[in-house]
């Protein structure tokens, strides 16, 4: 559903609509992540080789904890096995987070939003509100809950999300989606020692660009209306990590080596497609994605 908003980016593969373009710049902006302020991580579930994420959220998540525990889980163990061997499978693919565990229990959703509060157009209005802060009355709401979910081999870090907007003084949603956004490849012979390198800089800043794209997709799609298109479902090829995966689904747009896909359940994904690397703090990708944002 558009929001009747003006475009803030231009997706290459979608024209914006005339004139949209000033409404936007001067559209106000309030985030709100969830209350608790504990940041989600965890470790991706790997069956046989195969991506947790290649069938991204098979059921529906009716709220925030239900989401979060969905894809935690993603979805993958079948509802006849016990809890317990979940949380074994869980507990055994968290393992992966050992080596940051220091320095995750530092990292809040202040420092990871502060790169979407500042990416803005001028005029334009950004800012975190908390649980005793509100939205101002012209502000549009956005609410989110991010998990984080490190791959077992440690090259990528994926952001699920769960995203809504709302209208200024509205009660209801405008917009509401699941967005999965993939991060480049680390291109280190030591991703685990890469990650946490200068006390988890790369963790920190690749985390924070996965939120804010998050965001960003959302605010596009929303404002354009562009996942609502008549492109073909097709078969579309992708990459997670080094390794190649498929998803049937719609283009939404293709931007600095990424795609922003439509799949058959109506979630969003924005997946690298050449085999970019995230050697430095922030990636040739995610630095031309950032700038993308901007124009």
């Amino acid at each position: 559903m558009a929001l009747g908003l003006a475009s803030c980016w231009a997706a290459d593969s979608t024209e914006p609509a005339p004139g949209v373009g000033d409404a936007t710049s001067e559209r106000s902006w309030s985030l709100k992540l969830p209350d608790d302020g504990k940041v989600v991580f965890s470790g991706a579930l790997d069956y046989a080789g195969g991506s947790a994420g290649s069938n991204f959220m098979p059921y529906p998540a009716p709220n925030a904890v239900a989401f979060v525990a969905a894809v935690v889980t993603h979805g993958l163990i079948v509802d006849s096995q016990k809890n317990s061997q979940r949380k074994k499978a869980q507990e055994y693919a968290d393992k992966v987070l050992d080596p940051y565990q220091s320095m995750l229990g530092t990292v809040s959703y202040q420092q990871l939003a502060q790169l979407w509060v500042e990416d803005l157009q001028p005029g334009a209005r950004r800012k975190l509100v908390g649980t005793t802060d509100s939205p101002g009355s012209d502000d549009w709401l956005i609410e989110a809950t991010p998990v984080f979910l490190m791959a077992q081999d440690r090259r990528t870090l994926t952001l699920d999300a769960l995203v809504s907007i709302r209208a200024p003084g509205a009660t209801e949603n405008a917009y509401q989606n699941r967005i999965r956004v993939i991060s480049p490849a680390v291109g280190n012979e030591d991703p685990a020692g890469a990650w946490a390198a200068e006390e988890g800089k790369k963790l920190r800043e690749v985390s924070a660009w996965l939120l804010s794209e998050s965001l960003n997709i959302a605010m596009r799609t929303a404002i354009d209306g562009s996942s609502n298109n008549d492109q073909p479902f097709r078969t579309i090829r992708y990459l997670e990590g080094t390794a190649e995966k498929m998803e049937r689904a719609q283009l939404v747009s293709e931007h600095c080596g990424r795609l922003v896909i439509k799949t058959l359940r109506g979630s969003l994904m924005s997946v690298p497609v050449k085999a970019s690397t995230t050697t430095g703090g922030n990636g040739g990708e995610m630095a031309c994605a950032s700038a993308k944002d901007k124009t």
